[in-house]
């Protein structure tokens, strides 16, 4: 995968309409984006879409990222979860899908979500660090795509509990991470 700087970079000449940067980036990227939406939709077909759209928006608006707003992979993974969400959110879609929202997986099957999504070996030994609860939490945040509110009402445990453990474990995440 390309270094972040140079994900930016492409980003820039994206902004200023070069076909070349958006191609490299689509190949640098689109693997990981198709993973966590596939991680969320569970259909590839949907996913594909999801990831289209993706960068489709990405085309018409490079211009507005800013490192301010993270990472240009966390900024793509960001539209990506969203857009999947949505589809799964859209009524009408929905009957094309194995899974509703309402339908989420096992722990276990989590597990081998998270696995599957994360080719990245350090990311995944981190993961495994965290506290069951936390990486519970942060397995439903981030690869099913619920709200804290959400997270909070499936494991019936208060939103502040939800919300901390999150912080913590994206916190504990990142220190791992720059190791």
């Amino acid at each position: 995968m390309s270094s972040p700087l140079s994900l930016e970079r492409e980003l820039q000449q994206i902004a200023l309409g070069d076909r070349e940067a958006f191609k490299r980036l689509y190949q640098a990227t689109s693997a990981k984006l198709y993973s966590v939406s596939y991680a969320i939709v569970r259909r590839e077909s949907a996913a594909e879409d999801a990831v289209q759209d993706t960068f489709i928006k990405v085309w018409h608006r490079a211009s507005d990222y800013s490192v301010t707003k993270g990472s240009v992979m966390s900024w793509l993974i960001s539209m990506v979860r969203y857009r999947s969400i949505d589809l799964m959110r859209n009524r009408h879609n929905s009957m094309q899908y194995e899974d509703t929202p309402d339908q989420l997986p096992a722990v276990d099957t989590l597990d081998k979500s998270l696995d599957s999504l994360h080719e990245n070996h350090q990311l995944k030994l981190c993961m495994d660090e965290l506290q069951p609860q936390t990486r519970h939490c942060l397995q439903l945040a981030y690869i099913n795509g619920l709200s804290h509110q959400e997270v909070s009402d499936y494991l019936s445990e208060a939103l502040g509990s939800v919300k901390s453990w999150i912080r913590r474990g994206l916190e504990n995440l990142k220190r791992c991470l720059k190791r």
